[in-house]
């Protein structure tokens, strides 16, 4: 073999592999930088190693998706285990690609039993009973099931095919040594590692899985070029003792071999700001929405039907059949439900790091008990990052970069499933005119479930753009603060520079006015411009929020308009018959 050919095969194996956060490959990085600028250009620096050694930023890949949109709406079991047969090229290969995603699950190698039975006798009956259920209201005649209003069924459908799309979108966001290791043997690709990648389970709860929030920040470091562990930050005496002494990461440490007296490193301290925020328990408060939602939901068509007195599951087996279906497509509802909170909580965790990462450069900084578990809520040492110090300018702009990249793959995955579910939210409201504007036959049932679904998921959805709005915002406000900082350097040079006194101040406040200057620039550029937080394509800002209630609204408004113009009239049983 050529050594062309084996260094090819040798980078390869690398991407496949993917680098793992690790004090040992932390130590090996450090002892091969000369200087601090040295682990703000990571790949210059160690040039002699492979590109596909680090993590490059996250890109959406539509084949991923389009390869997902086929394998999740196709029936599992049968159809979808051909269609990954016909993509992969090779049986094995087809194989785990079906036990990774599920479409036919039996090797107890990837995934738990438990796992698998659930899939056998829910996942897998349901995908096709809710099909069939789909083209049997679709495409059967009305007389085989006249109790039983066909656009409950499609609404129920459509939480099915919205819940797809949101799988589609989170494959689509995978790495490309992601994708690919979903066509190997366990344990290259896990249950563990599923459970990871999911919003709802990993990423809801990172402290629950180990090492999770030490990869995603290591990905962020490398995705930004930068080694943070080689970034100190100057800080007070007396509290450069305490910090040290907390050890809550082996791979994240406070002191490292660059760090000099009344220094500490700006890895260990974004670490813990992360850390900080991230092992709260988000979801709790958020039960007082979410179940009363689901319930709406599932309840409102049996409530208004039993009020009108007519056949609650319907007359004859196939009515009965399509109820069944309609209530759980409406249980899959609650996921997408489950999801836009989870949106609305990583949007509100963002905010919550990206504020503290603020306070710690505004006198007098953020509390030393809010960052670590053993110091005391009653204890009001702080820590504060001087901006007038050039090298804590350095640091923090570093930490901002790889702040904003932290978990990049989960915050594109949160801002498209708010996008989706605002696009449900349109499509109920599209409905709602076709039925109202053709006059076609439905139930008044149909009516209030489709209230109440605009309802819940505009609602949560909007509240999760709020989210994504104030995360936005706080970008300019520490432009804002930056601009201000640059100013009183300004004058505070000028006085220094008229005494003609302490040089080497004005020469150290000289280099922190050139860095904040840039500074300023690149949160113009990259936070603004070229990768603000978006939704629906467009960046988080107010215009976002007033689009989507302007069509919500005015769709609604235009169904209401639609209703007095045609005159519907309902039965004594709430039916409408053109």
């Amino acid at each position: 073999m050529s050594e062309k050919n084996t260094k090819k095969q040798d980078q390869k194996q690398l991407m496949f592999e993917s680098r793992k956060a690790s004090k040992k490959e932390n130590d090996l990085l450090l002892s091969r930088m000369k200087s601090t600028h040295d682990a703000a250009k990571l790949r210059n620096t160690l040039y002699d190693e492979p590109v596909e050694k680090f993590h490059s930023p996250v890109e959406f890949s539509w084949r991923a998706f389009w390869q997902t949109f086929v394998y999740e709406n196709l029936p599992p079991v049968i159809f979808s285990p051909i269609a990954a047969l016909f993509f992969e090229k090779s049986i094995n290969r087809a194989w785990h690609v079906c036990q990774n995603r599920n479409l036919l699950a039996l090797s107890k190698e990837h995934n738990p039993i438990s796992s698998i039975i659930i899939s056998w006798l829910v996942v897998y009956p349901g995908s096709w009973l809710m099909t069939a259920a789909f083209l049997i209201a679709v495409f059967m005649d009305y007389s085989m099931f006249q109790n039983v209003d066909r656009f409950l069924v499609i609404l129920a459908y459509l939480c099915l095919f919205m819940r797809r799309l949101i799988i589609c979108a989170k494959y689509g966001f995978f790495r490309a040594e992601e994708i690919e290791k979903l066509s190997h043997p366990a344990p290259r690709w896990s249950a563990d590692k599923t459970q990871r990648k999911f919003i709802g389970r990993g990423w809801s709860n990172p402290e629950e899985y180990p090492g999770l929030l030490e990869d995603e920040m290591t990905s962020a470091m490398d995705e930004n070029d930068i080694c943070l562990h080689g970034i100190p930050l100057i800080i007070d005496d007396k509290n450069e003792n305490l910090i040290s002494t907390q050890n809550t990461s082996e791979i994240f440490t406070a002191k490292t071999i660059t760090t000099k007296k009344n220094e500490i490193s700006s890895a260990f301290l974004l670490f813990n700001i992360i850390r900080s925020v991230y092992r709260k328990h988000f979801i709790k408060p958020y039960r007082l929405i979410l179940y009363p939602s689901m319930f709406a939901l599932i309840l409102t068509p049996f409530i208004v039907k039993y009020f009108y007195g007519v056949y609650l599951f319907g007359d004859n087996q196939i009515e009965k059949f399509l109820t069944s279906m309609t209530i759980f497509g409406f249980l899959i509802c609650f996921q997408l439900l489950f999801f836009g909170l989870i949106c609305s909580i990583d949007f509100e965790r963002r905010i919550e790091t990206t504020k503290k990462i603020g306070d710690l450069v505004k006198f007098p900084g953020i509390k030393l008990s809010s960052l670590f578990d053993n110091i005391s809520l009653l204890d009001d040492k702080k820590i504060f990052i001087d901006l007038h110090k050039r090298k804590n300018v350095f640091a923090w702009m570093n930490m901002r970069n790889v702040l904003r990249s932290f978990g990049e793959s989960y915050l594109y995955r949160i801002e498209s499933y708010t996008s989706i579910l605002v696009f449900y939210s349109l499509f109920c409201v599209a409905i709602l005119n076709l039925i109202v504007w053709t006059e076609m036959r439905h139930h008044i049932s149909t009516i209030f479930l489709i209230g109440v679904i605009i309802i819940t998921i505009s609602g949560i959805s909007i509240y999760s753009i709020f989210k994504a709005i104030k995360l936005q915002s706080l970008s300019e406000k520490h432009r804002d603060f930056i601009r201000n900082e640059i100013f009183i350097i300004e004058e505070e040079i000028c006085e220094i520079e008229q005494t003609s006194e302490n040089k080497d101040k004005l020469s150290e406040l000289k280099n922190a006015r050139a860095l904040l200057n840039q500074v300023d620039q690149n949160i113009n550029y990259k936070e603004l411009i070229y990768k603000p937080t978006t939704i629906l394509g467009y960046a988080a800002n107010s215009s976002v929020i007033g689009s989507v209630l302007g069509l919500v609204l005015t769709g609604c408004l235009f169904a209401v308009q639609g209703f007095v113009s045609t005159e519907i009239v309902y039965d004594i049983s709430g039916w409408f018959n053109f």
